[in-house]
């Protein structure tokens, strides 16, 4: 993709929020970004790091998803993670979303498919909130 010098970078989507869980992804949605830049919003990087030592967050995606959703493949189960998210113009990435509390890739407790919100609602609480 080539970017335009000159034009507005996009504001910050919304937080991440975590739909669903499973030993090796995540499933997230998000809000669009309320700034543009004024130009044609061209989809969204999705970006990860473990919470555990040092770490820079890593691009999930090499090209830009069109919807504000995105599910996150091939995570280590038991790792603990946080996302965040970037809305992507003509002019390229814009700033991060804030990140997502830490996310345990496991299965959710109670859940009989990996993707199943069964008990997810409750471990997101406790796992995902704001400190």
């Amino acid at each position: 993709m080539v970017w335009l010098w000159g034009a507005a970078l996009c504001g910050p989507p919304g937080q991440p929020v975590v739909d669903a869980v499973t030993p090796t992804s995540v499933a997230l949605h998000w809000d669009k970004p309320r700034d543009t830049g004024g130009g044609k919003l061209h989809g969204y990087i999705v970006e990860a790091k473990p919470t555990a030592g040092p770490g820079d967050w890593k691009e999930v995606n090499v090209d830009p998803v069109r919807e504000p959703e995105m599910v996150v493949p091939h995570l280590k189960e038991g790792q603990e993670y946080q996302f965040r998210v970037r809305a992507v113009n003509e002019a390229g990435p814009g700033a991060p979303s804030t990140a997502t509390g830490p996310v345990v890739a496991e299965k959710p407790p109670g859940a009989s498919h990996p993707l199943s919100r069964t008990g997810w609602a409750e471990k997101s609480r406790a796992t995902c909130s704001r400190p």
